[in-house]
């Protein structure tokens, strides 16, 4: 049986038909294809998982056998191991570097927001180091430390950041800009209870103690701008200032 269509049925049907979805409609659209189509990336989770038992291994022969002069391997490795994996993963698959963070524009906002995380963090360093010593020195060669200490800045900066985070946040338990930060800088904190340097009276190591609350701004920075680069550079500099101004005096 054939149903007739009136004319106010049919201009109906064609503003149905040529009306365009909404943006809302579009962006949850969007949304939910991104959250299927990105899952955790095993390789990058595996990748950081064999570069920190290498880091882990060379940095214990630096350690424990000084004299084998292992010292700058424990930083130079990881991180020609980590530019390795990103050119391999970079040329099969562009769109991860934007994921990592490395190939994302700089924005205005994030360079005035790091600027802003590096002149706190050295306040803060400046008084706890004049607290200890008195005094507080600087020198040029600082500059020239922190340059030649990007190497091992950056490894940790794309295994917490660009790997570590970026995995975590596509699990719905870690929605949102503070409960990723404050798990990550705990587990910043954590990977460095190496560090020999003792609180005086206490076992907690003063790198732990530092880098828990530079994990969690370094989290939450990475979350807002989505760039690691601007976050290596303040790493270094933290770095260095960290051991002229503090951890020389303990």
């Amino acid at each position: 049986m054939i149903r007739s269509v009136s004319p106010m049925q049919t201009g109906s049907l064609n503003k149905n038909q040529s009306c365009p979805p909404s943006r809302a409609a579009l962006q949850g659209s969007s949304q939910e294809q991104a959250q299927v189509a990105r899952p955790i990336d095993r390789l990058d989770l595996a990748a950081a998982i064999i570069i920190g038992l290498i880091f882990a291994v060379v940095k214990a022969l630096a350690l424990s056998m000084p004299k084998w002069g292992v010292g700058p391997s424990s930083s130079i490795l990881p991180c020609v191991l980590c530019v390795g994996y990103i050119i391999y993963r970079g040329r099969k698959d562009p769109e991860k570097l934007d994921e990592w963070g490395i190939t994302t524009p700089i924005t205005r906002g994030a360079a005035a927001s790091i600027l802003v995380m590096i002149l706190s963090a050295a306040g803060a360093l400046g008084a706890v180091g004049h607290a200890l010593s008195g005094t507080l020195p600087f020198a040029p060669s600082y500059v020239f430390r922190a340059i030649n200490y990007v190497v091992g800045a950056f490894p940790q900066q794309f295994f917490l950041c660009s790997v570590g985070l970026v995995s975590l946040a596509k699990l719905p338990f870690f929605q949102g800009l503070w409960r990723l930060p404050l798990v990550l800088g705990l587990l910043f904190g954590l990977a460095h209870f190496w560090s020999p340097v003792r609180i005086p009276g206490s076992q907690v190591p003063v790198q732990a103690l530092i880098t828990m609350p530079m994990g969690f701004l370094c989290a939450h920075y990475f979350l807002r701008y989505r760039t690691i680069l601007p976050l290596t550079a303040a790493h270094a500099i933290v770095f260095v200032l960290f051991m002229s101004w503090v951890e020389r005096h303990l």
